[in-house]
């Protein structure tokens, strides 16, 4: 993986959560929803999970758009 784009365990975690739960890359959850699923784990607190969405956008991992968390197509 591309070290620009390397990101820390509990924002893979983040990932996978919301990834699962929007049903694949490349498609949407609503912001609220998604800040939902990450906060239903019991290891993460609100802040834990703005956080997370934090790192993840500014990696490319995800985008928001029209109030959803987008989840960047890759190519694996």
């Amino acid at each position: 993986m591309d070290e620009e784009r390397r990101i820390p365990p509990f924002a893979e975690d983040t990932l996978a959560l919301l990834t699962e739960a929007a049903g694949g890359t490349g498609e949407a959850l609503p912001r609220d929803e998604a800040s939902d699923v990450i906060t239903n784990v019991e290891r993460f607190t609100e802040a834990d999970a703005q956080d997370a969405l934090a790192r993840l956008e500014s990696r490319g991992y995800i985008y928001f758009a029209d109030e959803q968390v987008r989840i960047t197509p890759t190519d694996e």
